[in-house]
């Protein structure tokens, strides 16, 4: 049996009754039970093989002696904080760069053509109209240089879809990377500082770990190039965020937009919150309809 516990808050988190039937069409004759509460998850998990869930709990594995594929959604691997027995393979999602390479995209554009910076300039009974600002501001991103953190499966995707705007796009990672003729460089992570003062946009895809805690302190922040725009889109332990309020306050950087932080919700007290072209999302750049449709279709060879 594949087990579905899937429930979220958030609509594209949690599938629908036809997402389902879609699924159960496709795997034939495996039987497919979908669970809206952890108390049905539970009851059922004694016969499941497949749980396709968001989070998992090391004491389950005493009710699941048939389990041999636990499956989320999710990139993270800071979901599953569990030691599998033997036998029992944890798959992480792999699809996300088809929505969040969008994402991405549009912030860049945003911010390359002022849309995001001058968006509430105009609201309001004042009059504003604020053209000579925004032909300041404005741009081709034809002219720039894009330098992407993290080139795995939702940063090559990003690099990919990019690469076609800008005047050169760097891709950085830990390891080596296979020559592609796409146009994209490769560097490894290791000369992160060299490519620092070439990035007019920093597109930021990595996990969280020890090796990425704070990764962009101070130091690095500093070794951007004026104007410089940062976005973060992997996790929020990358960033030494009151290092970065304070480069947007002394102008030093031309922007900020984030979807992720060390604390989620971000605190009221964020100084994130108050610096200025600081633009902040809800951790919600992979949001789209057909977000659990993308990952049925990835899982189901390994089901």
């Amino acid at each position: 049996m594949v087990l579905v516990f899937l429930e979220s808050p958030v609509p594209p988190f949690r599938p629908t009754d036809e997402q389902v039937e879609r699924l159960r069409a496709r795997l034939g004759d495996t039987p497919v039970r979908l669970c809206r509460s952890e108390e049905e998850f539970l009851r059922h998990l004694p016969e499941a093989r497949v749980a396709l869930v968001w989070a998992f709990y090391q004491e389950w594995f005493e009710r699941a002696p048939k389990l041999r594929l636990i499956a989320t959604p999710a990139a993270g691997r800071d979901y599953f904080r569990v030691t599998p027995p033997v036998g029992v393979t944890l798959h992480y999602g792999t699809f996300h760069g088809a929505i969040m390479a969008e994402t991405a995209l549009a912030a860049v554009l945003s911010m390359v053509h002022g849309l995001l910076p001058f968006a509430e300039s105009m609201r309001g009974s004042d009059g504003g109209w604020p053209r000579t600002a925004i032909a300041h501001q404005s741009r081709r991103l034809a002219s720039d240089t894009v330098a992407v953190l993290g080139c795995g499966h939702i940063g090559s995707a990003f690099a990919s879809l990019v690469r076609p705007f800008a005047r050169r796009v760097i891709g950085i990672h830990r390891s080596r990377l296979p020559e592609t003729a796409d146009g994209i460089e490769h560097v490894l992570a290791d000369r992160l500082d060299d490519v620092l003062p070439e990035a007019d946009h920093l597109v930021c895809f990595l996990p969280s770990g020890p090796e990425t805690d704070s990764l962009l302190d101070a130091r690095r922040i500093s070794l951007l190039r004026p104007g410089a725009v940062l976005y973060n889109f992997g996790r929020g332990n990358l960033i030494d965020e009151d290092a970065l309020a304070r480069a947007l306050r002394e102008g030093r950087l031309g922007g900020a937009v984030l979807d992720v932080f060390h604390e989620e919700p971000l605190p009221p007290s964020s100084p994130l919150r108050t610096a200025p072209r600081c633009f902040l999302y809800p951790h919600s750049s992979a949001f789209s309809p057909d977000y659990l449709d993308l990952w049925f279709s990835e899982i189901i060879p390994f089901l």
